[in-house]
């Protein structure tokens, strides 16, 4: 996992620009801001993981997501990890080291080998230190902003937050509940192929029946389901220092 992060610093950023896809060189590896990972501030996620520090990220999912619901604004994805002080030296070294350094398979290797004990201890401290003695709780937020279809221009935002215990479990519970599917799907249907999450469940349904296997696995602690808001004028959704970091760079 570290060795594939530190390999994706090298990489441009895909992400949606005014409905277009654009890759920008600089944007990969910035710190963003601020993420608040609940939609309650009483919630468990409020305590438990609270607002964390993230840096953007190419997460593939930034263009081809937002290319199957044909959007027309921006999309971004990002990341982050703890304690806080590793986003920070990732943000740092990623405005030192070279990009071409970072798409280099052994310098990215290097850097995985040299962090991978520092990050053991990190690891065991944060186990002994969590409530479950787990101690890599994994939180994952999405926000989409659309306009109200009554054509008055208020734009509303739905966000959905959830929470599991464990960040390698939630991880292979996932992939098994898509190899399952998969599985269950061919006996029925021979068709074959290679498609993306979002190609395979455009159907409402079948949408609806794997976000609800994903969202009960053993471990979760946490699904808010979509919660939709009206979106105050001059909010940010997203980081909260999105805005300001694509001003400052060359995109």
């Amino acid at each position: 996992n570290l060795y594939i992060t530190n390999l994706g610093f090298g990489d441009d950023m895909p992400q949606y620009e005014n409905g277009k896809l654009n890759y920008f060189k600089a944007l990969t590896g910035k710190l963003l801001g601020q993420v608040d990972f609940f939609t309650d501030s009483e919630s468990i996620m409020a305590k438990r993981v609270g607002s964390q520090q993230v840096f953007s990220w190419p997460f593939p999912e930034a263009a081809t997501v937002a290319r199957e619901l044909q959007i027309k604004g921006r999309s971004h994805a990002a990341m982050g990890t703890a304690p806080e002080v590793w986003n920070f030296m990732l943000g740092l070294l990623v405005d030192i080291v070279p990009r071409a350094w970072w798409r280099n398979e052994q310098f990215s290797q290097f850097m995985a080998d040299f962090s991978q004990p520092l990050v053991k201890a990190t690891d065991k401290w944060l186990q002994l230190s969590s409530p479950d003695g787990v101690g890599e709780t994994h939180a994952m937020r999405i926000d989409v902003t659309a306009e109200d279809s009554n054509g008055d221009g208020d734009l509303f935002v739905s966000t959905i937050v959830q929470g599991h215990e464990s960040f390698r479990q939630c991880v292979g519970q996932s992939a098994a509940e898509f190899c399952i599917d998969l599985l269950q799907e061919q006996s029925k249907n021979r068709s074959g192929g290679v498609s993306l999450v979002e190609q395979r469940y455009r159907d409402d349904d079948a949408r609806k029946q794997m976000i609800e296997k994903l969202t009960s696995t053993p471990g979760t602690i946490d699904y808010s389901g979509p919660i939709v808001r009206r979106k105050a004028n001059g909010a940010t959704v997203g980081p909260n220092k999105m805005d300001e970091v694509l001003r400052s760079i060359d995109l």
